[in-house]
């Protein structure tokens, strides 16, 4: 198999198709219908030479038989355009013969035989070795797609006595005319930056305060003011959503909720100002270290009692029946209700989880292995069930780091590195779990492809490679990392070959019916 070169400079390959009796017979045929000169009934015995040619524009597959001093030679050439792999649809074609110490032969074809298809007809005088050039001018741009050297033989017998090169084949083909019907396309494999990777669970989450549970303050019964809130119901801040009717004796009102926050907030007076005189005394050794971290502890829980306060007030109203309001903290949608209009709860009971969907956080666990690894974050990339492409995240683009933990989690010896999504993904949901590829801020030089060229056939990922404009091989891969759409090649491919990176599923079609292909040849 011969492998189709890539560099950045034009190229090609070439040979002698194992088609070729069949098209130099077609070639016979058309020649006849044309008025030309073949009429010789062994026209058949002579090889038909493939090339197949690259510029940064245009992709050039040409087919001929062998050119012969004196005698006409019809040659079939398919342009197409790289930039959407369609048909170049007009223009005109020049077909040169150059150098070998004999002068310059030019053929001229104004129109072509079918979108893409030019299908000239030369009849080159001079003999021996001749530089070919085939030159595309469109009313854009002129295109040059230099071929090399070509023999232009004697005669006949020369020609059909002549070594010819192997022609590079594939065991699967598809006509150009059915690529160019579809969504196809191909593109070389190459070297280039791939950014450092390591995988790692990951975790959907709600933003620090994009997520609140309102919970009874007091035991009582859950009352509907209107509307009883529904699973995925939209709320704004401050709306009421339902009552809590205290149990008898139960005592709790507004009055006494708000001396509750106020006799917190004192307690958090006392306990900063005795902080700072012990850590004062501490710093003279006046103090042990002991008594300063239990001075810190007593701060840290006035903090939360006040905190906690605040909450239990801040999430109730008030009404003419006694009971008390309980209002929606934050803009969201109804994420749970495990109660119903007229439940009885004890004090503590979550009531409503209230969700803000527009500020969701990927929350990713980094092993203690990988850890170290992890430079500056610029991103992560992970895999929906159903989606044909992963959710990427890009630091600066549609996510902000959060921050990365400074600390292994004891238990499950990881390291948390979160991101806020900018904006979230409809598709995502809050607790949803995924396998992520976060990115470390390093990047290498490495072998990749486009991730459309892959695809899995019996369990092992598989791709396309062009073996000539019309021959296609399947190749098995080894694959590494994915940083956005492409994939890193671990084995089973070369720089410089290109692979099919749109439409290899058509391409496994044809291998499995190989009868479809002698459908819509326009040659």
């Amino acid at each position: 198999m011969t492998a189709i070169p890539m560099t950045t400079e034009p190229t090609s390959t070439w040979g002698w198709g194992l088609r070729g009796g069949l098209l130099a017979l077609v070639l016979l045929v058309t020649a006849c219908s044309d008025h030309y000169h073949h009429s010789d009934s062994h026209e058949h015995e002579l090889p038909t030479r493939e090339i197949t040619h690259f510029t940064d524009a245009t992709e050039l597959f040409l087919e001929f038989g062998p050119l012969i001093a004196g005698e006409r030679t019809a040659l079939v050439a398919h342009f197409t355009d790289l930039n959407d792999y369609r048909p170049i649809e007009q223009g005109h074609l020049d077909v040169i013969l150059s150098g070998g110490g004999e002068p310059m032969e030019r053929f001229r074809i104004e129109s072509q035989r079918a979108p893409g298809i030019f299908r000239p007809t030369i009849a080159p005088r001079a003999e021996g070795e001749r530089e070919l050039r085939l030159v595309l001018t469109t009313d854009k741009q002129e295109i040059t797609h230099a071929l090399g050297t070509i023999t232009v033989h004697a005669s006949r017998e020369a020609a059909r006595s002549a070594r010819h090169p192997s022609a590079p084949t594939g065991e699967i083909g598809l006509y150009k005319e059915q690529q160019w019907r579809s969504e196809f396309a191909v593109a070389p494999v190459q070297r280039q930056p791939l950014r450092d990777s390591v995988s790692a669970p990951a975790r959907v989450r709600a933003a620090a305060n994009g997520e609140f549970v309102v919970t009874a303050v007091v035991a009582g019964s859950v009352r509907a003011t209107g509307d009883f809130p529904a699973l995925g119901d939209p709320v704004e801040k401050g709306q009421v959503l339902a009552t809590l009717v205290p149990r008898a004796g139960e005592g709790i009102d507004h009055a006494s909720l708000d001396a509750e926050q106020q006799a917190a907030r004192t307690a958090l007076e006392l306990a900063q100002t005795t902080l700072a005189r012990i850590e004062q005394l501490h710093e003279r050794g006046a103090i042990s270290t002991q008594r300063l971290e239990e001075a810190r502890a007593e701060r840290e829980q006035a903090q939360s009692r006040l905190r906690s306060a605040e909450l239990r007030l801040a999430q109730l109203g008030s009404d003419d029946q006694g009971g008390l309001e309980l209002l929606a903290p934050l803009d969201g949608i109804i994420a749970r209700v495990p109660v119903a209009h007229g439940a009885a709860v004890d004090a503590g009971s979550h009531l409503f989880h209230i969700v803000d969907p527009r500020d969701l956080w990927l929350e990713v666990q980094v092993s203690e292995a990988d850890a170290g690894r992890l430079d500056s974050p610029s991103g992560a990339a992970f895999e929906l069930p159903g989606a044909t492409e992963p959710v990427t995240l890009d630091v600066g683009d549609n996510a902000r780091l959060v921050g990365v933990g400074s600390m292994i989690d004891p238990i499950s010896r990881s390291l948390p590195v979160i991101f806020a999504l900018q904006p979230p993904d409809p598709r995502l949901k809050v607790n949803q779990r995924v396998q992520a590829r976060i990115y470390t801020g390093q990047s290498r030089e490495a072998l990749s492809i486009p991730s459309s060229a892959v695809i899995q056939d019996g369990g092992e990922p598989v791709v396309y490679v062009m073996v000539s404009g019309e021959s296609f091989s399947r190749r098995p891969v080894r694959l590494g990392a994915r940083d956005g759409d492409r994939f890193e090649v671990l084995e089973g491919l070369s720089e410089g070959e290109r692979i099919v990176s749109k439409g290899a599923m058509q391409v496994r079609l044809a291998a499995a019916t190989p009868d479809a292909m002698g459908h819509g040849h326009a040659h």
